[in-house]
């Protein structure tokens, strides 16, 4: 009879972990990518800053003045508000991947009607009707495959991510033909924008920072305990035993994304008639891919979220002002070094999800010798049963 090999490495499940041991894990993961960064950019750079010259570049990038301050948490509300739209729908497990193309379709919405009717109505009604419209184009560009994958099953994430281009070259098309001799970017506009809520950079950023915070302690507030949300996180974990508690699952896949596209034409609406004030169409900023990384980060929870969004800006702010304090003229290292975070980031969440056990370690533990193999020429035989060593001694 042979004896099974115990494999040398051994994965298993873990069933908890407090929450203070999850987060001083995270915190270590991101400290020891972040002194690997000094590392490698002191060794690489230009004008040397000394070990400690990278996190003071780095802090200063993210709070060095009062303007970087409220850049920073008007960046960290905008994309905190991409990702709570995206988790709407990844909560269902439908793969929202055009959170892109919903950002630009709002901004698209919110400048046609900026170009028309701005001056020529009562502002506050331009608003209003900037509002909707940005709403509706979000909404429409995300319910659009939604409706393909209810009613015939499509490949959600192929479907959303082609309408991001689409989206891109439509805003590209009008920019065109309102502006032939342009350089494919609409001037500011000054008629019918949505005033500032104060003086400077605070009085531009509060309006997202504001809106955004209440955004997500809603959608917070509608996926934990209504009765959509459940419904949302049912067809998340099975769509049979939603069928079989009678939830019309198309019914909540369509309402779901048209939720979702809806909120990131908000953002679209913000971007346009608040913080930027005209459109381009780079206006989204990648922040759809980069929403999906809060979400994921987040472990989908709009609170913990927060946190994340947080953080991906200050290290994208401070890495700007790293690279120009060390003598970088390209960006490349600096997205190497916030890759390298990412990196660490997720990657520890292996080991706060997993325990890792090894062979060797693992007998001592529970004090059992490992077993020598029998010398050449040398058999080991099983012990008799007392009818077969009667028989045997006859």
């Amino acid at each position: 009879m042979k004896n099974t090999k115990e494999p040398f490495i051994h994965i298993t499940r873990r069933e908890g972990m407090p929450l203070w041991k999850g987060l001083l894990i995270r915190a270590a993961a991101v400290l020891i990518a972040l002194i690997l960064s000094d590392i490698v950019i002191s060794a690489a750079a230009p004008r040397s800053q000394g070990f400690f010259g990278f996190f003071g570049a780095l802090f200063s990038g993210a709070f060095g003045t009062e303007r970087r301050i409220w850049l920073l948490f008007q960046d960290t509300f905008l994309l905190l508000g991409v990702a709570v739209a995206l988790v709407v729908a990844f909560k269902m497990k439908f793969w929202n991947l055009g959170g892109n193309g919903q950002i630009l379709m709002g901004c698209l919405a919110c400048a046609i009607c900026l170009k028309y009717l701005g001056g020529k109505l009562p502002d506050p009604l331009v608003w209003l009707i900037m509002l909707v419209a940005s709403l509706a184009a979000g909404a429409l560009w995300a319910v659009i495959p939604a409706i393909f994958k209810a009613f015939f099953n499509t490949n959600e994430s192929l479907f959303t991510l082609m309408m991001n281009y689409i989206a891109m070259n439509l805003v590209a098309f009008f920019i065109s033909y309102w502006y032939p001799n342009g350089t494919a970017t609409m001037p500011p506009l000054t008629e019918g924008v949505l005033p500032p809520l104060g003086e400077g950079q605070m009085g531009k950023s509060l309006l997202p920072i504001l809106l955004f915070a209440v955004v997500t302690a809603a959608i917070y507030l509608y996926l934990r305990f209504s009765k959509h949300g459940y419904e949302v996180a049912l067809i998340g974990d099975s769509k049979n035993t939603a069928r079989y508690a009678g939830i019309n699952v198309k019914k909540v896949i369509i309402r779901t994304l048209i939720l979702s596209g809806a909120l990131c034409g908000l953002v679209g609406f913000v971007l346009t008639g608040s913080v930027n004030r005209m459109i381009h169409d780079t206006m989204d900023n990648n922040m759809g891919f980069t929403g999906i990384m809060v979400a994921w980060m987040g472990n989908l929870d709009p609170l913990i979220m927060a946190g994340v969004s947080f953080f991906i800006n200050f290290l994208t702010r401070g890495m700007a002002q790293v690279c120009t304090k060390f003598g970088f003229t390209s960006e490349a290292l600096s997205d190497t070094v916030v890759g390298l975070v990412y990196f660490f980031f997720i990657g520890c969440e292996f080991f706060i999800r997993y325990r890792v056990h090894f062979a060797g370690r693992q007998n001592k533990q529970r004090g059992e010798e490992t077993p020598t193999p029998p010398e050449d020429g040398e058999r080991k035989r099983a012990p008799l049963s007392k009818d077969a060593g009667e028989k045997e001694a006859n």
